[in-house]
């Protein structure tokens, strides 16, 4: 059997990458507050570039992983980029709950309705199957190595 080809599980990987790459320019969230707008990665910008750019790390390092049978590093660049990903996020989620000063008063998340939409569903998903994928090469790695010793 070839050993280039590559394991049914790994796939979650690319696919969760892509998935995120294309949920970047979907609206991500929905913020009615005098007025209703939907907001992409693409729109919000900044440092949530970090998120698209992390995802096609994730999705250029399967491909060239692959091409080179060893898909068992895939793991760590999975990690990295996770890391960096979730820090973005957790930025973002913690600079919205600090609310915005607006002349006089202070607009805070309670005085907004905001709603995911369909852009931060699929990156919520991609991430998961990103985070599988690497799990699971991750154990592939580990039984590699137990087997070896």
């Amino acid at each position: 059997m070839d050993e280039r080809i590559p394991k049914k599980g790994s796939f979650f990987t690319p696919a969760g990458a892509g998935l995120i790459m294309i949920s970047f320019f979907l609206p991500w969230m929905r913020i009615s507050c005098m007025g209703t707008d939907s907001y992409s990665g693409q729109d919000i910008g900044g440092v949530y570039w970090l998120v698209f750019a992390m995802a096609a790390v994730i999705f250029v390092a399967f491909i060239i992983l692959n091409r080179i049978n060893r898909l068992d590093l895939l793991w760590r660049v999975v990690t990295a980029a996770l890391i960096v990903s979730l820090a973005v996020i957790i930025y973002g989620c913690l600079e919205i709950s600090g609310g915005k000063r607006v002349l006089l008063f202070k607009v805070g998340p309670g005085d907004v309705d905001m709603r995911l939409h369909i852009g931060g569903y699929g990156t919520i998903l991609g991430y998961l199957l990103v985070g599988l994928g690497g799990w699971l090469a991750r154990r592939k790695d580990n039984h590699r190595t137990q087997e070896s010793s």
